[in-house]
C-alpha cells in the first residue's frame, strides 16, 4: 500500500493549562499561590507513542544489530516522526549487510526525495528497476512498481515529460488500478500536449478515488478546456468545488448542465453532494435520474445498492427545483 498522502498530528494540552492558570490567577489573585497548584496539577503525560515505538525498537536493534527486520521497522518510525536523517543511516546500515534489499532501497529513495534530492532518489530506484525488470515474476512486482511510479514522479518534477510517461504507463501495467500513478500520467499527458489522453487517464484514476481527491477534477477541468470541450470543463469544476468544501456553488453549476451533454455525470455530482450532506432522499431522486438517462449506469445503481434503493423503491421526482442545501 502506497502512503503518498495524508498526515497526522497529537493534541496539544498546554492552552487548556494556560487558560486553568489564569482562571486561578483571577480567582484567588496571588501568583505565587496559582504557581503551586500548577506544580501541584500538573500530570507529565511521558513519552508519546511514537517516541514508546522508538525505544523499544531501538532497544531491539541494540540487542541483535544483524536484525534486519528490526532496523526496517526502526526506519519506518524514524520516518514517520520526520527523522530522516535517522532513518538515512538505518537504510545505509541494512545495505551495507544486503544491497539489495528492496525495501531499504524503497525507504532510502523515499528519504531522499523527502530532502529534496531528486536525481539521487532516482538512482536508487534505478537499482530496483534495472535490475528487477528481468525477473520472472515482474508483472506482478509491487516494489518494481513503487520504484517506476516514483521514477515517474521524480521526471515529471524535472521537466522530464515523456520519461515520466514511459515510467508510469510501466507502473501501469503491473497495477493497473494504482490512482496516483493514473493521476500523474494525465498530468503528464496534458504537459506533453495531448489533452484527450489526459482526460482518459484522469477519468481512469477517479473511478478508483471519485471523492477527496481534489487535483484530478482541477487537470481534468484543464484538459476539457484545452479540448474545447464547455461543458465537461464546467463539469470537472464543479466538481473541484465540491471537493474544497463548496458544495453550494457546485450545486449551482452543477444543476446548469443537467440538460446538456454531461446531464448524467451532472446528476451522479448532484447526487453525491446530497448524499455527502446526508439528504438521501434527494441523492436517491437524483440517482433515479441519470438512470432514466443511462439505463444501466454502474454508478447510479451502486449508488442507490449503497443507499438500500433499488432502481424502483424510494422517490422518484425530480430534485431539479430544489436549492442548495
Amino acid at each position: 500500500m502506497k502512503l503518498r498522502r495524508r498526515s497526522t498530528s497529537v493534541p496539544d494540552r498546554t492552552s487548556s493549562r494556560l487558560v486553568r492558570l489564569l482562571v486561578l490567577v483571577l480567582v484567588v489573585g496571588v501568583l505565587a499561590f496559582a504557581g503551586i497548584y500548577y506544580q501541584d496539577q500538573h500530570v507529565d503525560a511521558g513519552p508519546s507513542l511514537v517516541d514508546r515505538q522508538i525505544t523499544s525498537i531501538e532497544q531491539a536493534v541494540r540487542k541483535t544489530p544483524n536484525n534486519i527486520s528490526a532496523r526496517l521497522q526502526l526506519a519506518s518510525v524514524y520516518r514517520s516522526d520526520k527523522r530522516l536523517d535517522d532513518a538515512m543511516k538505518q537504510y545505509d546500515e541494512i545495505l551495507k549487510a544486503d544491497p539489495k534489499n528492496r525495501t531499504a532501497l524503497l525507504g532510502r529513495g523515499a528519504v531522499l526525495m523527502a530532502k529534496g534530492d531528486l536525481t539521487a532518489a532516482a538512482a536508487v530506484y534505478h537499482k530496483i528497476t534495472g535490475v528487477a525488470v528481468k525477473g520472472e515474476f515482474a508483472a506482478q512486482d509491487p516494489q518494481l512498481e513503487e520504484a517506476h511510479y516514483f521514477l515517474g514522479s521524480i521526471a515529471l518534477k524535472q521537466g522530464k515529460t515523456k520519461q515520466a510517461i514511459t515510467e508510469l504507463q510501466t507502473a501501469l501495467l503491473i497495477d493497473r488500478s494504482d490512482s496516483d500513478a493514473l493521476y500523474l500520467l494525465g498530468v503528464a499527458w496534458l504537459k506533453d500536449g495531448k489533452p484527450k489522453f489526459a482526460v482518459d487517464a484522469i477519468k481512469q484514476a477517479l473511478l478508483f478515488v471519485p471523492t477527496g481527491w481534489c487535483e484530478p477534477y482541477t487537470q481534468l477541468s484543464l484538459a476539457y478546456g484545452k479540448l474545447a470541450q464547455a461543458p465537461q470543463a464546467a463539469y470537472a469544476g464543479a466538481m473541484a468545488d465540491f471537493c474544497h468544501k463548496n458544495p453550494a456553488d457546485a450545486q449551482r453549476r452543477l444543476k446548469t448542465l443537467t440538460t446538456g451533454p454531461v446531464k448524467v455525470d451532472a446528476m451522479l455530482g448532484l447526487g453525491l453532494i446530497a448524499e455527502t450532506a446526508s439528504n438521501t432522499a434527494e441523492a436517491i431522486s437524483w440517482y433515479k435520474q441519470a438512470l432514466v438517462v443511462d439505463h444501466a449506469n454502474v454508478n447510479a445503481i451502486s449508488s442507490l445498492s449503497r443507499l438500500d434503493a433499488g432502481p424502483t423503491d424510494g422517490p422518484t421526482s425530480s430534485p431539479t427545483t430544489q436549492g442548495p442545501r
